[in-house]
């Protein structure tokens, strides 16, 4: 039997439609479920993120974060003090940097950067440093990645000095310029001549300017190249004139400076030597040199002012006493200057207080209070080199070597020349042979210093003994001295100070060092001698091609040299200290019997412990210090 299936209900004719992509979206039930895992996902994400930010911030709290470098110095994870320290190297790197330009044609160079003006601060580059990764809370999220990722570089924050760079860049136009000329005055006693501008090729302002100083900020100041052009002078005549016309002005009369009520009236030609002229912002502006006003109206001033002194040290015995600093009065001449370079000639000055450099405070804190070690060389009478001894005593005298500085004789002294009162004496040649140089003879005052610093137990830095050996030294403890290549250096390895005093007569020179040095006492061992005996240069033919020429000599004998230092502290413990030194042999020649010239043709020579002379050992020094000497 045939059947048919019943009839599906029709839905009601008003009944909403649902459309298809939305039922089927209710009926799978996952469009809700994935965008609650999305969200989850995303905050999980955020999470994530803020916790490592956190824990950066939170590992890290006192110290750079990871990532982040200083001129190109990685600083991460490190402390303030480190920081500093990065910082501080990192600004004398960028003062010291060569400032190179070009323009057009020209190289243009500049010492460094602080010759434009520019200043480094390691403090503010610090500042930079711990601030970077934390600005807020927000980019410190999304710094925390990028750190790690690409890095955060902090250059070391920068001023210039507007007058200087300036200064600086009209000078190069001066290198640059092509018939381009400023304007600008002189002063011919109380004339005032007018050099009129020109127009011509030079550095495009203010462009150039802006790059130099863009160079400075961030460093590249390698080849920053200027841009060149037809440009016009940047002092034109009609201020030069003008300049010219306030010049003859100020000179016109007298300047009356007033101080505490009484006037001192400064004549034109008195002033005129310490009149200039400055280029600034296309104006041409009158200057006085202080420095100059002072000593042009010294004469005026020694009535009024009292200069400041140092403090001192007062030797008596073995012991040593401080002479107070004291403080000076002067007129302060800058606002004096100023005043008079805007055209016054009633000028107020008024006395200040002048510090010393180094007062009372500073010569207690040295805590110089005794004798610590003295030592004496002798030499013959009235020689040259006796004048270059004691000249080179006097600069040395009363010399401060401070807690922790090391001491350079070269660099105290200077270069030993005619205009120092130095003389032409003997020293030691390149070929061992003596020859006259200006300055022989003071490698005995640092003979003498060695000496004292070797028994005072204070570090020896660096020293070299003469190529032959001397007999008026003590073997093996002794320092020549050649400016600027050979230098006696020792190192205040002490908390206190170290007063250097030396003391002359005819025959002899003292050096005596006073400080603190602890207690330390010094003894010495040695010498420990092996001896090479001179080489004998046999005659030779001089008919011989090429004929050698030689000096008629006695030669000098080569040793090495072994000395020991014992320094005991105050505690009991004991440093021993090794000083081994080599002395050159220099070989014996003589003439050819009968012809008079001289040469070898054949060597002999010996090698062991010393048979007769020069003898094998030298006395000890003493092992205490002994009595100081006269004050100078």
């Amino acid at each position: 039997m045939e059947t048919t299936p019943p009839a599906r209900p029709s839905p009601p004719r008003h009944a909403p439609r649902v459309p298809r992509h939305r039922v089927s979206a209710r009926r799978a039930g996952h469009a809700p479920a994935e965008r609650v895992w999305t969200v989850v996902g995303l905050l999980c994400i955020a999470l994530v993120v803020v916790l490592a930010a956190l824990a950066d911030r939170v590992n890290h709290r006192g110290e750079a974060l990871p990532g982040v470098s200083l001129d190109g110095i990685d600083v991460g994870g490190r402390s303030e003090a480190e920081i500093l320290a990065v910082a501080r190297l990192a600004a004398a790197r960028a003062q010291a940097r060569p400032f190179t330009a070009i323009a057009g044609s020209t190289r243009l160079v500049a010492a460094d950067a602080t010759a434009l003006g520019a200043t480094y601060d390691p403090e503010a580059a610090r500042r930079a440093v711990r601030r970077a990764g934390r600005t807020n809370p927000f980019r410190a999220i999304l710094d925390t990645f990028r750190r790690r990722a690409t890095g955060i570089d902090v250059e070391v924050p920068v001023t210039i000095d507007d007058r200087t760079v300036t200064a600086a860049i009209d000078e190069w136009q001066r290198q640059v310029g092509a018939g381009l000329t400023d304007g600008t005055i002189e002063f011919r006693g109380t004339e005032v001549v007018v050099r009129p501008p020109a127009r011509g090729e030079g550095l495009l302002r203010p462009a150039a300017d802006d790059r130099v100083r863009a160079a400075l900020a961030s460093g590249d100041t390698n080849g920053v190249v200027l841009p060149v052009g037809r440009t016009r002078p940047t002092i034109d005549r009609a201020e030069t004139l003008a300049a010219a016309r306030r010049a003859r002005a100020l000179l016109a009369r007298p300047v009356v400076l007033t101080v505490g009520g009484t006037g001192y009236p400064i004549a034109p030609e008195t002033l005129a030597p310490t009149l200039g002229v400055r280029p600034t912002d296309g104006r041409l502006e009158l200057t006085v040199d202080a420095a100059a006003l002072r000593t042009a109206l010294a004469p005026t001033l020694a009535s009024i002012e009292t200069p400041p002194k140092d403090a001192d040290f007062a030797v008596n015995g073995a012991t040593v006493s401080v002479v107070p600093s004291v403080t000076g009065r002067q007129v302060d001449l800058g606002p004096v200057a100023a005043a008079i370079a805007r055209g016054r000639h009633r000028v107020t000055g008024r006395i200040t207080e002048v510090s010393p450099a180094r007062d009372t405070a500073w010569a207690q804190r040295l805590n110089i209070t005794k004798l610590v070690s003295s030592y004496t060389t002798n030499h013959p009478c009235c020689q040259p080199r006796v004048t270059n001894i004691h000249t080179a005593a006097a600069a040395l005298n009363g010399a401060i070597v401070e807690p922790g500085q090391t001491f350079s004789l070269n660099q105290h002294l200077g270069p030993r020349t005619l205009a120092k009162g130095y003389v032409l004496a003997p020293q030691i040649g390149a070929d061992l042979s003596y020859e006259d140089s200006v300055g022989g003879g003071v490698s005995q005052l640092s003979t003498t210093l060695f000496n004292a610093v070797f028994f005072g137990g204070y570090e020896d830095v660096t020293h070299t003994v003469h190529a032959l050996y001397i007999e008026r030294y003590p073997m093996g403890r002794e320092a020549t001295l050649n400016y600027p290549s050979i230098d006696n250096r020792f190192r205040n390895d002490t908390p206190n100070g170290v007063l250097i005093r030396t003391a002359v007569s005819g025959t002899s020179i003292t050096v005596s060092l006073y400080g603190d040095n602890g207690g330390r006492t010094v003894t010495a061992e040695g010498p420990n001698i092996l001896q090479t005996i001179p080489i004998v240069e046999e005659c030779f033919d001089p008919a011989t091609t090429p004929p050698k020429k030689a000096v008629t000599t006695a030669g000098h004998t080569g040793y090495v040299v072994e000395n020991f230092r014992i320094i005991r502290s105050a505690d009991g413990s004991t440093k021993r200290q090794r000083f081994s030194e080599r002395y050159q042999m220099q070989p014996k020649r003589f003439p050819c019997p009968g012809t008079g010239a001289t040469g070898a043709t054949g060597t002999t020579g010996a090698t062991g412990p010393p048979p007769t002379a020069p003898p094998t050992t030298v006395p000890p020094p003493p092992t205490t210090v002994p009595p100081p000497p006269p004050t100078p």
